[in-house]
């Protein structure tokens, strides 16, 4: 082999090796998309999780628009971000065990905001804590169901979710007029 053959030989290996480095440098950076490997309640939960997720980003921001009351603004505004991580991590997830998703809400959730649109003052902060008060309770059960997974990444999403949809529901719990309507718990006797 002589000299021209040797070095032609040896640029086509570094090229080679490079294609390779940057293919493994590359893959490094995404995650791989993942075949099966998914229970059928697995794939059920990623869709009904982000629907719900984008269900209760498009409310609270609709509330953020209409509401005038700072601790409706508050609670929306936390909703949205907290909800809009979590839809990031859900999609993701879809995504890498190729479940199709939809992160536009559903049916009922354009209802609910038609319904809320129609309304002003006090009667849409009531109605508005009405509707996160119920979506945050089946979200619940949903991500407490989830979090039972034998799946991993689900299982660790479920149980990191959790606690952030208690405090929204405990949020909304607070603004919810009929809870200062209920009797004060009996005084322990003296």
């Amino acid at each position: 082999m002589d000299l021209t053959q040797t070095s032609f030989l040896l640029g086509i290996l570094a090229l080679a090796a490079l294609v390779i480095y940057y293919q493994l440098k590359d893959s490094a950076r995404h995650p791989v998309r993942i075949h099966g490997n998914i229970s059928k309640d697995d794939r059920r939960f990623l869709r009904l999780a982000v629907t719900v997720s984008a269900t209760e980003v498009t409310l609270s921001q609709l509330a953020l628009k209409t509401s005038a009351t700072a601790l409706v603004q508050y609670m929306a505004k936390r909703i949205v971000d907290d909800c809009t991580q979590v839809n990031r991590r859900l999609a993701s997830l879809a995504w890498r065990y190729r479940v199709n998703v939809s992160a536009e809400p559903g049916p009922e959730a354009q209802r609910k905001a038609k319904h809320l649109r129609a309304l002003r003052g006090s009667a849409f902060d009531q109605a508005y804590d009405a509707v996160i008060l119920e979506d945050h309770l089946k979200a619940i059960v949903l991500f407490a169901s989830a979090a039972r997974s034998t799946n991993a990444e689900i299982r660790d999403l479920a149980e990191a979710t959790l606690p952030t949809l208690d405090l929204h529901l405990k949020m909304a719990e607070e603004l919810d007029p009929r809870a200062g309507t209920s009797p004060a718990p009996p005084l322990p006797p003296m």
